[in-house]
């Protein structure tokens, strides 16, 4: 605390100086005489150089100070004793600063997640010479038909039914544009990735 007083006081005086060069500054533009005037704004003049060198004196007075405090934190001093003397430990001013923890993040219940998005697999019937593709409600060709497809008809396929080998034909399970679900013969079905 003490270290800072001598610069406040510094300040201080500079600060007083500084309003005398302005009163003096103020009244040299008054009514006076030419040489009166420029008395009084030489001496202003003079009052605002002394605060300038009053707030530089300040200021280096901190900054000694500043670099004495850190000379003193960095490398204590050591002491030695004679023989029989009590050992004097030097007093260095450390600042207790408790360390600064960042939170981490913790995920909330409560918000939403993300649902992975269904792979889904179209497929085109092509192939039957114009005649279409029977939709079938069981696989095999004895089964019942459902509806006939025709070249070029959209369908899903409904992967989880796993192909069935049936009458020689592998029978894929598919779902049409109206909903309808049933078997194709997978000769009859380009399937498309997307």
């Amino acid at each position: 605390m003490s270290s800072l007083l001598i610069p406040l006081g510094l300040t201080v005086a500079a600060l007083l100086a500084a309003m005398a060069a302005y009163r003096g500054i103020r009244r040299g533009s008054a009514r006076f005489y030419s040489l009166e005037r420029e008395s009084i704004l030489r001496r202003a003049g003079f009052t605002l150089i002394a605060a300038i060198f009053l707030f530089l004196a300040a200021i280096a007075l901190l900054i000694y100070n500043q670099q004495q405090l850190t000379t003193v934190l960095e490398t204590p001093e050591e002491v030695t004793a004679e023989p029989g003397e009590p050992t004097l430990t030097p007093t260095v001013f450390v600042e207790n600063v408790p360390p600064t923890f960042t939170p981490t993040p913790t995920p909330d219940p409560n918000a939403p997640q993300p649902t992975p998005t269904p792979f889904i697999r179209r497929g085109v019937i092509e192939g039957t010479g114009g005649s279409g593709a029977y939709l079938r409600d069981a696989p095999g060709t004895n089964s019942n038909t459902i509806e006939i497809l025709d070249d070029g008809a959209i369908v899903t396929l409904v992967d989880s039914e796993e192909p069935v080998d049936a009458n020689g034909f592998i029978w894929v399970k598919v779902r049409t544009i109206a909903g309808d679900e049933g078997w194709v013969a997978d000769l009859y079905l380009a399937v498309s990735d997307r």
